[in-house]
């Protein structure tokens, strides 16, 4: 199964995932800009993100590879994505830059394989998927990261329901 499938099957189940608060985690990755509101939790051997990402300005945006395969979607907002290649952690030079509206979804697929998003003007929220990690070294926080307020993480699981269920059905 392709990571966007697996995304695309992740997205059917979402509102019976968000309804098992328990089982979500959070992080406040604050290290690098854009700044990223994180919900997370584990679905069979894949990973699921809720994320909230921050604007910031041009140039600013962390160029990073990922450390496992993974699908998005973009469901609010628009953001700039460059993407380059290359193996190692020197930061490669960018291959493109693209702009990426509400409704967007990619896989990245590649262990050599980096971006960076920077949304553009508000906040955007996007759905990630991961699967397995591969054995690739990608930059993380020198300082442990701080966990959401359970008021930012209410907000942000009815923000990611009203998506997922526009007519309120399946809720709670």
């Amino acid at each position: 199964m392709s990571m966007l499938e697996r995304l695309f099957a992740i997205e059917q189940e979402l509102p019976r995932l968000i309804r098992e608060r328990d089982q979500w985690q959070s992080l406040f990755v604050n290290y690098h800009e854009p700044f990223v509101e994180r919900l997370w939790r584990n679905v069979g051997d894949a990973r699921v993100y809720l994320h909230r990402i921050h604007p910031c300005a041009p140039g600013e945006a962390l160029l990073h590879p990922h450390p496992w395969p993974s699908a998005m979607r973009i469901l609010s907002g628009t953001y700039e994505m460059g993407v380059g290649y290359g193996e190692g952690m020197q930061a490669p030079p960018l291959a493109t830059t693209l702009l990426l509206p509400t409704g967007t979804a990619y896989e990245m697929v590649e262990p050599h394989g980096w971006h960076y998003v920077r949304p553009l003007g508000v906040p955007s929220l996007s759905l990630m998927v991961t699967g397995k990690p591969w054995n690739r070294t990608a930059p993380t926080s020198t300082q442990p990261l701080g966990r959401l307020t359970p008021a930012i993480q209410e907000e942000l699981f009815a923000h990611f329901l009203r998506l997922y269920c526009p007519k309120g059905d399946a809720l709670y």
